[in-house]
């Protein structure tokens, strides 16, 4: 998704595409290791969930989701970002 500029031709993608985009490039493994308690978000599938870090380690790291109060393993280091205030 993005816009093309009518006068040079030049099509700018959206930030969140770029953003996405930049995500992915990064390498899958190792995990950080987290402290038990640490908020974080989670990317489930349907986009980015907030949690708290229950286990971790360099294979997978257990998040304790607040919505629906469920726990997910997380085997990928592109899916798991430090919650920051």
């Amino acid at each position: 998704m993005g816009r093309f500029n009518r006068e040079t031709g030049e099509f700018t993608p959206k930030p969140s595409t770029v953003k996405a985009g930049e995500r992915m490039q990064q390498p899958p493994t190792p995990l950080p290791i987290l402290r038990k308690g640490t908020p974080v978000k989670a990317y489930i599938g349907a986009g980015w969930g907030k949690g708290v870090v229950e286990y971790s380690d360099k294979q997978r790291c257990v998040v304790l989701l607040a919505v629906g109060n469920r726990r997910i393993s997380i085997y990928d280091s592109r899916n798991l970002t430090t919650e920051t205030k």
